[in-house]
This record gives structure tokens, sequence and C-alpha cells, in this order.
């Protein structure tokens, strides 16, 4: 049996390396044309050198910062000249915050991290309508068990917590909680759907990148205390598992019922 992703061209951001680039690597094995973005340049380098083996001619990579309206246009418009189409958006780009709460967030820190976890889910998604409207008007009659397109956006505990991070990161996820209910409840009866995986602690994935430059310990240790510590390998969610919930939901039997989704994925971490 045939994947429902064969030939659906699939916009996966932030996906040169970490769970974007699981969430790519699953659409590409199962036929889907893939395009990534990414402002890490090495990481998009060595994505491409590795797909260029197997899916050479399947795959488009551009470095864009998703928190900027004109290279989003661009992005989408490349997907689209190559490929001839837009079927599906993942929006994966991310940053943490250092766990700062608001009297010691700097507002760098809070305009960097809502600009890439909220303004780029916006744009994109915006863009992402506009094309899929856009095809749907170029074909009044769509064929059988056809949808307009499907957004899947990557949100967080923190989208439905109030306590298990920085108060940047936080407000961040709980705004992707909200694009995603709006979005779906407008364009879901035009065949556009939208919804969103609510994730735990992850191992292996590139957000923990902003803890380089240290962490507000305080309110890191009150968040460590306040539910059950994390462990990798225990409690973390898996990378693999995400990037197959992803191609799952874009599924043309599945996305109508999940539209408005907002499905907490997380390995009941912390409990429930």
């Amino acid at each position: 049996m045939a994947s429902t992703a064969q030939g659906k061209t699939v916009i996966v951001t932030g996906a040169a390396g970490g769970l974007g680039k699981a969430i790519a690597d699953a659409f590409l094995a199962a036929g889907a044309n893939v395009v990534i973005c990414d402002v890490n340049p090495q990481r998009i380098a060595a994505a491409e050198e590795e797909w260029t083996k197997s899916y050479s001619g399947k795959f488009l990579t551009k470095q864009t910062d998703v928190s900027d309206e004109t290279a989003v246009q661009e992005l989408i418009d490349a997907a689209v000249a190559k490929f001839g189409r837009l079927d599906v958006l993942v929006n994966n780009a991310g940053v943490m915050d250092d766990f700062s709460p608001v009297g010691a967030c700097s507002r760098d820190q809070w305009d960097r991290v809502l600009g890439i976890n909220l303004n780029g889910p916006y744009l994109t998604c915006k863009a992402a309508v506009t094309q899929f409207e856009k095809q749907q008007e170029s074909q009044p009659q769509p064929q059988p068990g056809s949808i307009g397109g499907v957004m899947v956006n990557i949100g967080s505990n923190a989208s439905f917590m109030g306590f298990t991070s920085g108060v940047a990161y936080t407000v961040s996820k709980a705004g992707v909680m909200a694009l995603t209910k709006n979005t779906a409840g407008y364009y879901g009866p035009k065949g556009i759907y939208c919804m969103a995986l609510l994730l735990g602690g992850m191992h292996g994935t590139n957000i923990g990148d902003a803890f380089a430059h240290g962490l507000n310990m305080d309110m890191f240790q009150r968040v460590q205390a306040s539910s059950t510590p994390y462990e990798p390998g225990k409690t973390d969610t898996a990378v693999a598992s995400v990037a197959k919930y992803c191609l799952f939901l874009s599924d043309p039997d599945i996305a109508p019922s999940a539209n408005g989704s907002c499905i907490v994925f997380n390995r009941n971490w912390p409990e429930a």
C-alpha cells in the first residue's frame, strides 16, 4: 500500500538537525518532496550531503530566518517553484530561553524567543494558507480524498503549563496553541487543517543550544523542584516517535478529525 505522503510537498522549518531533521527524514522515507529551512549553514550543508546520496531531486534546502516575513515568503515560493505545490507545513523551528522570569528577562531575549517561536509560525502559517487557497482556486473540482493543506505546529508542555521554563518560552508556546486553534476554526471548513503536538523534554534536539550562554539558576532550580525531574532515557519523548506522529497527522483520512487538536505527547512528564 502506497504511503499517503507519496508525492506531496512538505516544508519543515528548523530542520537541518535535531527533531526537525528527524521529521524531514520521515517524510522523505515516505516518498514526499521535502523542503527544509534552517539558520545554521553548517547543518544545512551536512543534511544536503547526506540526502543527496538517497534522495537526490526530492529535497530543497534554504537558509531562512522564520521571523523574517520576506524570507518566509521566499521559502514558500521556492518550494512551489521546485515541486509545483505545497501540501504540508511543519512548524518546528524554535529556541529555548534561559529560564529567566519576567523581572530578569531581557527585552532582547523576549524579542528573539517570541520572534522565532511565535512570530515564525504566524508568518509561515499565513504564507502557507495563502498558497493552499491559491491551489484550491486553481482546482475547483478537488479529487476524492484530497484536502487543501495541513499545518502541524510543534508546541510544548509550556503551551499549557505555566511553570516549566522561563517567561519568554512559556508565552511563545502558549501562543502557538492559540494560533493553532484559531487557524483550525477558520480554515477547517475550507479543507485546510491545523493541529499541534505539545511535546515534553527531548534528548538529541538542538533546542538546548540556548543554554550555552548560561541559565537563570534560581528559576531553573524552582522549576525542577516543582515536578518530577527530567531524566534522559526515562522521561524524554522519543524524537523518532514525534516524526511518525507528524506523518500520521498529515494523512488525509486523519487531518480533518485532528483539526484543532493540541495533542499532549510528552511521555506523561511531568505526570498529568
